[in-house]
C-alpha cells in the first residue's frame, strides 16, 4: 500500500493508506480510473494496519482501489491526532468528513473514477459509513453497512456493564442525559 495524507476540513491532515488495483484482467480499460472502495477501522479510536487482509485484497484483484482511512481520531498518529475525536466535533463529524475527503481527493488527483465512490463500513466504521450517506452530498454511489452500531442507547447500556469501556461514549459522542 501506500501511505496517503490528504487536507481535510480546518487545514487539517488525514492519513489513510491507497492500494491500487492489481489484476491484470480486472484492471480498468485504457484511459478509463478505477473504481473506489473506501474503508475504516472500527475502535473508533483503534487505527487500521497494512496487514495482508482478504477483504482489500479481494476488491484490488477485481479492479478496484482501495484507500482504507486512519481518520482523524486514530491511534499510531500521536497523542494529538488521537485525541480529535474527544473534541466537541469528534466522533459522527470529523470520521465522516475524513473519508469523504480522502475518496474526492483521489478523485481530484485523477487517480479514481470519481463516479464510482464506494464505502463500507462495520461496527463503528458503519456508524461513519452511515454517515458518509447521510452527510455528504451524494459523495458516494454505492455503500455496504455490515454489523454497523444503529443504536447507541443500547450500545451504551452494554458498555456500562463492563469497567473497560465504561463511559467511552460520554468522550465520543457528548455526556449522555440522566
Amino acid at each position: 500500500p501506500e501511505l496517503l495524507t490528504f487536507p481535510t476540513g480546518d487545514g487539517d491532515t488525514a492519513h489513510g493508506f491507497l492500494y491500487r488495483p492489481t489484476h491484470p484482467i480486472y484492471s480498468p480499460a485504457r484511459g478509463e480510473k478505477p473504481p473506489l472502495l473506501v474503508k475504516s477501522h472500527g475502535g473508533p479510536t483503534s487505527a487500521t494496519s497494512t496487514v495482508w487482509r482478504m477483504d482489500i485484497q479481494y476488491w484490488t484483484s477485481r479492479g478496484f482501489a482501495v484507500l482504507d482511512v486512519d481518520y482523524r481520531g486514530s491511534s499510531g498518529y500521536g497523542r494529538d491526532y488521537r485525541l480529535k475525536l474527544a473534541d466537541k466535533t469528534g466522533w459522527g463529524i470529523l470520521d465522516v468528513e475524513d473519508v469523504c475527503k480522502g475518496a474526492l481527493h483521489l478523485a481530484k488527483k485523477g487517480i479514481v473514477d470519481p463516479n464510482r465512490l464506494c464505502i463500507d463500513g462495520q461496527s463503528a466504521a458503519g456508524v461513519t459509513m452511515l454517515g458518509a450517506l447521510t452527510q455528504s452530498n451524494s459523495v458516494f454511489k454505492a455503500a455496504c453497512s455490515r454489523y454497523s452500531i444503529g443504536n447507541l442507547a443500547a450500545l451504551r447500556t452494554i458498555n456500562e456493564q463492563q469497567k473497560f469501556e465504561r463511559r467511552y461514549l460520554d468522550r465520543l459522542i457528548g455526556k449522555w442525559p440522566e
